[in-house]
Parts: structure tokens; sequence; C-alpha cells
């Protein structure tokens, strides 16, 4: 087993890496562009929740069937092929869309992106390990996640300048434009190890039945798969709270919510680097135990800010929550590489991504509910269930891999 990429690995690493960045920035773009422009218009809070849910419910119904193209067809073309028509449907709205329609028009369209990406990100997660060595898998993860980290720090600004100066138009068809050049990028990847592809005579809900039978077969992902989907709903909580910690810590001299964002992306670009000097393959309760990690760093925020009143204090523990967060995302994303069979990687991702999606909002939903969301100790509570799930799901796991054993 090497240690280092070969030189072909080394540049698909960078073409991935490039590609990533380009189309990262592209939604971030796109999203910028759209929200500012639909916020702005009359009964805008409407369209805006039109815009932002719109592809919820699409993306859980197609991302089964993106995984059954992705295990059936050329996962490159696959990719080029989505973002080759995301670019000219960007380019088309911005060119030929009267502004009278431009509303209807983002939403469609935003529809139509949402399905083309459930066809895509299936094949994208699946043609890694086409391009690397299964024992690599965990670095280039780890260096797209540092690359997603940074674009997510500086994309916003570079947005906002290229709407501000150039507007609306030109920004969507510049995000048309990276779209294109996202997807030329995969096309000249090189494969190195592709599968054999089989004919299948089988229709496509016969295929994804095929796939969540293995799924429900391999203990391993199977637990992996319903953990995280669980972990998934408590960080819909996280992510609802942490806008509103202004007023949770408020008599701090210091903008709560700006400062927390900010440990944040230390936290994860720290936790992505960290990430890369992990060689070994994960295991089941290593991944469990990392958030394990998560829920302790989460819980201590509010008795810490009652001592201290310092959001700096604050602001470490939502750093190392996202340490570790980060760290999980990076392993659990290298443990299905490696884990799961070729045939059936794209129809595995497309779950993991339905699942992912629709486990959110629910999430979202129950603690609007559930939380004063001003309340500090909801960090406490959150960081608990985190914890009490994961001793919950390791106690579970070497249960059943000892009766097996």
């Amino acid at each position: 087993m090497t240690t280092k990429l070969s030189h072909t690995e080394k540049i698909n690493t960078v073409k991935v890496t490039s590609s990533n960045v380009i189309s990262k920035f592209g939604d971030i773009l796109f999203d910028y562009v759209n929200s500012v422009f639909l916020s702005s218009v009359a009964n805008g809070g409407l369209w805006l929740s039109l815009y932002q849910s719109s592809e919820v419910f699409i993306s859980v119904i197609f991302n089964f069937l993106g995984g059954v193209l992705s295990d059936t067809g050329n996962r490159k073309k696959i990719i080029w092929h989505c973002d080759l028509i995301s670019g000219v449907v960007c380019i088309l709205l911005a060119i030929f869309i009267p502004h009278v329609f431009f509303i209807y028009a983002i939403i469609i369209i935003n529809i139509i992106l949402a399905i083309i990406s459930s066809y895509r990100s299936p094949a994208y997660k699946a043609v890694f390990r086409e391009i690397v060595q299964k024992e690599h898998l965990n670095q280039v993860n780890s260096i797209l996640e540092i690359a997603k980290q940074v674009i997510q720090i500086t994309g916003p600004t570079g947005a906002l300048i290229i709407a501000h100066f150039f507007g609306n138009r030109f920004a969507l068809i510049f995000d048309g434009i990276s779209f294109i050049i996202s997807g030329l990028l995969i096309r000249k990847l090189t494969i190195l190890s592709a599968p054999v592809k089989k004919k299948s005579s089988k229709k496509t809900f016969s295929q994804i039945r095929e796939g969540l039978n293995y799924i429900f077969h391999n203990r391993e992902i199977l637990i992996i798969i319903t953990f995280s989907s669980i972990v998934n709903f408590v960080i819909a909580g996280y992510n609802l709270i942490l806008p509103f910690s202004t007023y949770a810590f408020s008599d701090s001299h210091l903008k709560a919510y700006a400062v927390l964002l900010t440990a944040e992306s230390i936290g994860g670009l720290l936790g992505a680097t960290a990430s890369t000097l992990i060689k070994k393959t994960p295991t089941t309760n290593k991944l469990l135990f990392l958030i394990f990690l998560d829920g302790l760093a989460l819980m201590p925020s509010e008795r810490i800010y009652h001592l201290s009143h310092s959001i700096i204090l604050v602001a470490i523990c939502i750093s190392l929550f996202n340490f570790f967060l980060s760290i999980f995302n990076i392993q659990f994303m290298t443990f299905v590489q490696v884990r799961t069979d070729m045939n059936y990687i794209g129809r595995v991702f497309g779950t993991i991504f339905s699942v992912a999606i629709l486990f959110m909002p629910i999430g979202t939903f129950c603690f609007k509910f559930a939380f004063n969301l001003q309340n500090p100790n909801n960090y406490f509570v959150l960081g608990s269930l985190l914890t009490l799930i994961s001793i919950i799901t390791i106690i579970l796991n070497t249960i059943l891999k000892s009766k097996i054993n």
C-alpha cells in the first residue's frame, strides 16, 4: 500500500478540487443573487420560502433515480452532462427571461437545477473510487473539504462584489459559465479503475429496491447511514438556533452570531486539515465516537458563558464542535466509498442524500416548536442528544458485532 498519491492521482485531485471550488462558488452566487432579488419584491418572504423549499421534496425522489443512473451509466459523462445542462439553463435565464417573468422563472429553474443535481451528486461521490486508489480516498476527501471551507468563507464576499458591480443577469451568466468549466474539468479526469458495467434489464424501481436491499443486508453501512440521519436531525436544531445566538448571549460586547460563524469556519478548516493525517480507513465505532466528542464540545457552551460572560470562550466550544463534525463528515464519506460494492455505490449515495435532505427540514420543524430559540440552554440539550445517540449506537453496534463473531 502506497501512502503517496501517484502523478495521475495528483492531477485527478487537482481537477476534481478545482471543479468543486468553481461549482461551489457558482452555487453561492446563484443563491445570493436569487435570494437578494426575491427578498426585494412584493411578498418577498413567500417567494423566498418557495425558492428555498422547492428543491427539498424534488431531491428526495430524484436522488434515488440518480443513484440508479450512476450505477448503470458512465459516471464521468453523467457529471459532465449535468454541469453542461445546468450552465446552459443559467445562461438562458439571464439572457432570455423577461423581467416580468423573472420570479416564476427562478422558482422553476431552481427546481430543474435540483433535479439535475440529484442525478449529479451520487455520480460525483461514486466517481472518486475510479480516480484514486482506495487508500487515498480519505486524503482526497480531506483536501476537498478544506477547499469547500475556504470557498464558504470567501464565496459570499465574491458573490456580493460580482452582483453589485455587474448586476444580477451578468452574475447568472458567470454562474452558468462556472458550471460548464466545472464539468469540463470532470470530463478531463483520468479513470484508473472503472467498474465493469453490466447491462441490466431490470426496471428502475427494481434497481432502487435492489440498492435498498444491499443497504439493509450490510450491517455496518446500515448502522452508519441510520446514525448519520439521526445526527442530521439534531444538527438541524443547531443550525436553527445559531442565528439567534446574539439574543441567547445578549450581554456580550461582540455580536455573538458573527463570532460563532467565524469559529465554525475555523473549526471546519482545522478539522479538514487534521483529517488528512488520518491514514487508516475509519471503523464504525470511530465514526460514532467522533459525534460523541462533538456533543461533548457543544454541551458546556451555556455554562461557560454563564460563568465567564465571554463569547470568545463559547466560540471555542463551537469551533471544537465543527472540528469534530468536519472530521466525521470526511471520514463518513471515505467509509462509504471504501466499504460499498462499486455496483451499488451510486444507489447508496442516492439513499444517503435523500435521507439527509428529508431529515434536515423535519428536524428544523420539530426544534422550532420544541425550543425557545433564544434560550442558551439549547446548546446543552443538543450536545446531550448527540452524546446519548452516540453511546446507544456504540453499545448496539458492539452487541451486534459480538453476536456475528
